[in-house]
């Protein structure tokens, strides 16, 4: 890396002034570039946010970067499937963090066999389909010499040669940023990158990833290199970085802006004004300390991070009016209690608790339930995201809502992980997740008690950028149900579902296992779906995927086919054990449009009463059902049936 490359960036620290490039030709076509790596790319805590910062409005760069990935589980997982369902026309790929030793079977490569392999499957794989693959060498740790000679050590070095050659060999484009962010750090200085490192909770400097600042530096490099490497590229960066605060993250505690947390006093005011000052200061951490926060809705902004400790209770007001939508008052939806809206890069941490106060509003539903009359009171959702990208719920409690617990809403990149949602097995419609109409949503080691869905797939309205289907690529894993209505599809389908894998996930007394439902008036095409790994306990219906909704009629007769006619295709179940009280559930279609391609294979399933197919057609590999009365499959009108 040159002097003046070095110069501008020590300008950059002290001045936010960064290098300049041209601005786009209007007469020329928008590209796409695709992020692939590790956290140390990602929006949250690697160079990717500062990256797009660069970008002029010719070009878009979209981030399919994950935390604690390596060039083996970003594949393994299927996230680089996913990344190249984008078409890009160029995909950046950095990996090599999560690739050492000690990393775990999972994601930890050998440099010369197994990292060269899945690094060159990266480039063949990416241009294969026309793209243009960069390959970057992995952003160097700041690990320092012990004997303070300003130098660093760096345990990557076996994989940046690595990328190196295969740079060589396959002629690609090649952005060593190992060497150039090795160089800046040691000509900062350990004291001097402070600035651009995130802090701990433990108060230590992180050596591995970027705060905002530090994004914005790195991004610089990377830009630098790869104008030079691909110099038709220059045309689609800003003079200077699109404007944005790059003041070093902080912490806002909400008592400090005057929340009480005594489970009395109204804290809404405070704790707004702590997201507030947040949002202003470009990224940081909203804390709660232990203690009951009483709140009425809130609303989020880019960037923070809301932390509840041990012990913190946010929790909701039980009053309607606290949620009218005041903004639009033509809308009958009442408020989330947390909301966000058209943001970037959020999280909901901690292990502290968020509480919807929903015992207030389940008796009145309940009643007119019994009544079948419909609600006088609607009631909120809890944690309501619409339009979100870069989302993370990670170990934090949500109880009790008075409708929907958690619902992602046309949001990317989605991930939900180690939390707990429980509210009482009879509480009316208390889903528990419910990611509507979107995309790149994973779900891990989540244990949900609910009075509904335990998580529900939906797809409530077609989308034009996504025509294929609004809500894809959604993976769930080591999840377990207990009380709910099941792993679910729909019944909201009309915008299309497809490309979700459910794995190594346990059911205990839920009224349905793996559920898809839709209906006539709210259907659409269901395909790609697959879950493997399953056990299920007490479990009343094991496999209920139907294209009826509430119930399944005796008798039915072929309607015409519309738009919101149910069309499901490619469901597949491997390795499933179940037991239930009552059967082993439902396939059925509609007579004008049966389900196709269902394959059920190493199923074992001990119930009363069989597994009723109809208007479906069904491939049985090593598939077991005991019952105690009639036939392990009741086959009705409709019903192709291949390995009985």
């Amino acid at each position: 890396m040159n002097r003046k490359i070095i110069a501008a960036i020590l300008s950059f620290i002290c001045f936010f002034n960064l290098s300049a490039y041209s601005v786009q030709d209007a007469n020329e076509k928008k590209i796409r570039i695709v992020l692939v790596g590790d956290s140390t790319v990602t929006d949250k805590a690697g160079w990717g946010l500062g990256f797009k910062q660069f970008l002029n409005d010719k070009a878009e760069c979209i981030n399919t970067a994950a935390g604690g990935r390596s060039s083996k589980s970003f594949i393994a997982e299927n996230r680089w499937a996913q990344a190249l369902e984008l078409k890009a026309n160029y995909y950046l790929i950095q990996f090599g963090h999560n690739d050492e030793p000690g990393k775990g079977p999972e994601r930890s490569t050998e440099p010369n066999t197994t990292y060269r392999q899945y690094m060159t499957q990266y480039v063949d794989d990416a241009r294969a389909i026309g793209a243009k693959p960069v390959l970057i060498t992995p952003l160097v740790r700041r690990q320092w010499d012990k004997s303070e000679n300003g130098k660093i050590n760096s345990s990557l070095v076996a994989y940046v040669e690595v990328v190196k050659q295969i740079s060589k060999e396959k002629n690609v484009p090649l952005i060593d940023l190992h060497a150039s962010s090795k160089e800046l750090c040691e000509n900062l200085g350990k004291e001097k990158l402070i600035e651009l490192s995130p802090i701990k909770d433990n108060n230590q400097v992180d050596n591995t990833h970027l705060n905002a600042k530090g994004s914005l530096a790195f991004a610089q490099l990377v830009v630098e290199e790869l104008v030079r490497v691909e110099p038709e590229l220059k045309s689609y960066f800003h003079e200077k970085p699109a404007d944005v605060n790059i003041a070093s993250e902080k912490i806002f505690d909400v008592r400090q802006s005057g929340a009480k947390g005594d489970g009395k006093t109204l804290d809404t005011e405070a704790i707004q004004k702590a997201i507030d000052e947040c949002g202003k200061a470009g990224r940081g951490t909203v804390r709660f300390a232990a203690g009951t926060y009483l709140s009425k809705p809130i609303f989020l902004r880019s960037n923070i991070t809301l932390h509840l400790e041990n012990g913190a209770i946010l929790k909701a007001t039980d009053e309607p009016n606290d949620f009218k939508n005041t903004e639009n008052k033509s809308s009958k939806e009442p408020l989330g209690f947390v909301n966000g809206k058209n943001l970037t890069n959020i999280t909901i941490e901690g292990q502290g608790t968020i509480d919807g106060s929903g015992q207030r509003w389940w008796p009145a539903a309940i009643e007119a339930k019994k009544a079948k009359q419909p609600e006088k009171l609607r009631r909120p959702r809890m944690v309501v995201l619409n339009g979100c990208v870069g989302v993370r719920i990670k170990d934090v409690t949500l109880t009790n809502s008075p409708t929907f617990h958690l619902v992602p809403r046309d949001c990317e990149d989605v991930d939900i992980v180690r939390v707990k949602i429980i509210s009482p097995d009879e509480s009316p419609n208390t889903d528990a997740i419910d990611p509507s109409a979107s995309r790149y949503v994973k779900i891990s080691d989540c244990i949900i008690d609910a009075g509904d869905d335990n998580i529900a797939i939906k797809s409530g309205h077609q989308d034009p950028a996504h025509p294929d289907a609004a809500c894809q690529y959604i993976n769930v894993t080591n999840c377990k149900f207990f009380h709910g209505h099941g792993m679910s599809i729909g019944s909201e389908t009309v915008g299309g579902v497809q490309n979700m894998t459910v794995k190594n996930c346990s059911f205990e007394n839920t009224e349905s296992g793996l559920r898809i439902k839709s209906s006539r008036e709210r259907g659409g095409i269901v395909t790609n779906i697959e879950y493997s790994d399953i056990t299920m306990k007490n479990v009343k219906a094991p496999i209920n995927i139907t294209a009826y909704y509430p119930k399944i009629p005796k008798e039915d007769s072929a309607q015409p086919v519309t738009d919101t006619t149910p069309k499901y295709s490619k469901i597949k179940i491997t390795n499933l054990t179940a037991d239930s009280p009552k059967n082993a559930g439902f396939i059925v279609g509609l007579p004008e449009w049966p389900i196709t391609e269902v394959v059920l294979e190493n199923v074992n399933i001990k119930a009363p009463k069989g597994l009723t197919i109809r208007n479906a057609k069904v491939t049985l590999k090593n598939v077991k059902i005991e019952t105690q009365e009639g036939p392990p499959f009741i086959l009705e009108d409709g019903a192709v049936v291949e390995g009985l």
